[in-house]
Parts: structure tokens; C-alpha cells; sequence
């Protein structure tokens, strides 16, 4: 149902440029939430990884001379750029969690801004990276699928690139509903519960939480490296503290803890957004409005809201979403009892 009501989106409402854009950011929401969400551990700088994922792709595609339909190599590329900063980053900020945790990944995340914006002989600057073409993909000196128009226009390279993106989504999607159902996933959520419990039990909490922040780095980054692909453009938002306080805001629209709900959420912004846009100059005020009402109204999130209406008027049998009063809360204790609240097992 998921991905029928997907494909729709576009051939009902035939903005294939937006619902791209909402799966990109789907991808990025969710592989966030396998930090917040299953892990509980808030962070104010996945934007940093997004970013890096980004430029990784773009550097390739501008400045390598590539063969004909091995562009895609770009994308593995982004997310090993990606991995590699998660590693880094995590192995020194997740010896702290709560508030410290969410200010140190922010202070990381504003290093690696400014360097990418200093280092502009690299990365273009203030002026963004540019002069890349979309990749095709195949073999060089067989055969090469061009991301271009096909019969007379009929069929449009957004449509393509819309088709490419698809997949990569649902492979990202089922990779991480295996994540949630294997062991590795309940370790996650057992230390997401009590991480003093999960201590006793014999789980280095320190280990299982950085091996969660390098996954969440990982897809974010191939979020990330999806972006030059369809823009043929990166820019220095995606590297921008505002990005990551959006990613949080998709998360918590969606509904917290739910597997979904992030997809959701992202999905649901991009398109409020693009048509009060349309409609007024002034539309900040008027999403400003509506996320106010979506925020007091329906605490759990739309996923969460609707899975919880669903168990309390009907037989669907669901785990009730926690309200998002205790999500993100920060442990004065030291134990990370709180970080975030009980998900929903999907």
C-alpha cells in the first residue's frame, strides 16, 4: 500500500520534481531515525552527513573522468565519505549523551560548514559545487541508459530519475525494516529503554550505539549522494544547521518512532509547503500555522496518531505511541534512561 499510494503521488498530482525530492529527504528522515527513534540518542548535526554524502557524489561526478555509465559509482562513494565522518564523529561525541550529545554533533556539523565553505578551489564555496551532468547507468562500450526524454516527451527525464530514486528508496526501506527486526534491532531499542538494563545484560552500550550512529550516517549519506544526481547541483544547505532541525521536525511529524511516520513527515512538508507557497507570498506564516495545530493536535505524530486511533476503534492490534513530551528528554542521571520515548514495533 506504501508504494502504491507512492507511485500515485505523482501521476495524481504530476509533480514528479517534488515527490523526488520527498523521497530523497524520506530516506534521510528515516535513516535518522534509526538514531532517534530506535536508538534514542538527538543529534543537531546529521545534516553534516547528508552533506558529505552530497559533495562526496558531486566531487566524483565534477572532477573524475568517469566512463560512460559508471557515474553511479559516485553514490558508494557519498555513503563511504559519509560512514567514515559517522565514525569519526560519533567515536568522540557519543560518550555523551542527552543535550551534550545534540550540542556536540551540532558544533561537529558547523566544523565541517566551515570547512567545506573555506575550501572553495574544491567545493565551489558560497557558490556551490556545479558543472556535472546526471550520470547514466550501464556498460561502457555495450550499453549506456541515458536519464533522458523518450518517446517524443512522452516520458521525461524526471519521470526517469523519479523511476531510479524509487528503487533506491525501496531498497533502502526494506534494508532498514531488516535492521528493525534483526537482533542488532532490538539491541538498539533495548538500550533506547534502559541502557543500564542492557548493560547487566552484557551489551557494550558504547559499541551497539556508535555501530547505530554510523547506519544513521550511512543512509543519510546515500540520501545525500541521491541529491547531485537529480540537481546536478550541491549547495552549502546541505550542510546547514537548518537541515538538521528540519530532519528532526519530519521525524517528529511522522511520528517518532514509528517506522514510516519520518517518510511521512518529509513527504507531508515538501508538498504543504510547495502549494501555500503557490497560493501566497506570505506562506510562512500559514505552514507556521499548521505545523503550530499538527504539533498540539496530534502529539503522537500523523503515523502515530492514526496507528493509535486505529487500536483503540478497531481490532488492528499496534503498540501505543508515546507522546512526544518525553521524547528527546535528556537523562540527568548519566543512564540515558529518556533520551527518547518506546517506538512502535512495525
Amino acid at each position: 500500500m506504501l508504494f502504491l499510494a507512492i507511485l500515485l503521488v505523482p501521476a495524481i498530482t504530476g509533480n514528479f520534481t517534488l515527490t523526488v525530492f520527498g523521497l530523497i529527504f524520506g530516506i534521510f528522515a528515516m535513516g535518522y531515525n534509526i538514531s532517534l527513534g530506535e536508538t534514542g540518542m538527538l543529534t543537531f548535526g546529521h545534516a553534516a552527513f547528508f552533506g558529505l554524502g552530497a559533495y562526496g557524489c558531486g566531487l566524483f561526478l565534477a572532477h573524475v573522468d568517469y566512463p560512460a555509465g559508471l557515474g553511479l559509482i559516485g553514490i558508494p562513494i557519498g555513503v563511504l565519505v559519509a560512514v567514515v565522518a559517522g565514525l569519526l564523529i560519533g567515536a568522540l561525541s557519543l560518550r555523551r549523551r542527552g543535550t551534550y550529545l545534540a550540542l556536540i554533533t551540532l558544533a561537529f556539523g558547523e566544523m565541517i560548514y566551515f570547512i567545506v565553505f573555506q575550501w572553495e578551489s574544491l567545493t565551489g564555496g558560497d557558490d556551490g559545487l556545479y558543472g556535472m551532468s546526471t550520470p547514466g547507468i550501464g556498460i561502457p562500450g555495450v550499453y549506456v541508459f541515458e536519464f533522458e526524454e523518450v518517446f517524443d516527451g512522452l516520458v521525461t527525464s524526471n519521470m526517469l530519475l523519479f523511476v531510479f530514486v524509487f528503487l533506491v528508496f525501496v531498497a533502502s526501506l526494506y534494508a532498514m525494516r531488516r535492521l528493525k527486526h534483526s537482533n542488532l534491532g532490538h539491541i538498539f531499542n533495548a538500550i533506547r529503554e534502559n541502557e543500564d538494563r542492557a548493560s547487566f545484560l552484557g551489551y557494550d552500550v558504547y559499541r551497539y550505539r556508535l555501530i547505530a550512529f554510523v547506519v544513521s550516517a550511512g543512509f543519510s549519506g546515500l540520501a545525500g549522494a541521491l541529491y547531485p544526481i537529480f540537481l546536478s547541483f550541491v549547495g552549502l544547505d546541505t550542510l546547514s544547521w537548518l537541515l538538521s532541525g528540519e530532519v528532526n521536525f519530519f521525524v517528529l511529524l511522522g511520528g517518532i518512532g514509528t517506522f514510516v511516520g519520518p517518510l511521512v513527515g518529509s513527504v507531508s512538508y515538501y508538498f504543504i509547503t510547495d502549494y501555500i507557497s503557490a497560493v501566497t507570498d506570505h506562506w510562512e506564516l500559514f505552514v507556521g500555522l499548521i505545523f503550530i495545530g499538527l504539533v498540539l493536535y496530534l502529539p503522537e505524530g500523523i503515523v502515530g496518531t492514526a496507528r493509535n486511533y486505529l487500536a483503540k476503534h478497531t481490532h488492528y492490534s499496534t503498540v501505543s505511541v508515546p507522546s512526544r513530551s518525553h521524547a528527546g528528554r535528556p537523562d540527568t542521571d548519566g543512564s540515558g534512561v529518556g533520551d527518547t520515548a518506546p517506538g512502535v514495533e512495525d
